[in-house]
């Protein structure tokens, strides 16, 4: 059996160096094998680094996303910028999309005492919605 790689700090430093700038991880995977101890697989980055992949890009995520919230709620209204930060926001955390509409109508009677159509002919012909005749 193989020998488990150990953690080393110099390789995840790097690693996380890698994701905040943006690097793919096939590209970090690329970049890291030339140091000892790296680990030959991806897998095994994900393994033996993948707190640290982690940490690194809830860091970015905090970073950007408090951008984009703080220019949502305090930004200039007359900013397209702003607009954008606000449509962001609610298409990612609030379901908003500007294609998708509900349509509201006010009941114009009580639903509780409104009887369709069909429901209203069945009675008529002496036959309950429920498919038993009606009590006399």
């Amino acid at each position: 059996m193989p020998e488990k790689l150990p953690y080393k700090k110099p390789i995840a430093n790097k690693i996380k160096r890698l994701i905040k700038a943006g690097v793919s991880m096939r590209d970090i995977f690329a970049d890291i094998q030339h140091l000892k101890g790296a680990p030959s697989s991806p897998t095994s980055v994900y393994k033996i680094y993948g707190a640290d992949i982690a940490e690194a890009r809830a860091e970015i995520y905090e970073a950007v996303g408090n951008r984009v919230l703080d220019q949502a709620l305090h930004g200039d209204s007359k900013d397209a910028a702003t607009f954008k930060s606000q449509e962001l926001f609610l298409r990612s955390r609030a379901g908003w999309s500007p294609t998708s509409t509900v349509q509201e109508q006010e009941l114009e009677k009580d639903p509780e005492t409104d009887v369709s159509a069909i429901d209203e002919l069945m009675t008529l012909l002496g036959k309950s919605s429920t498919g038993s005749e009606p009590e006399e």
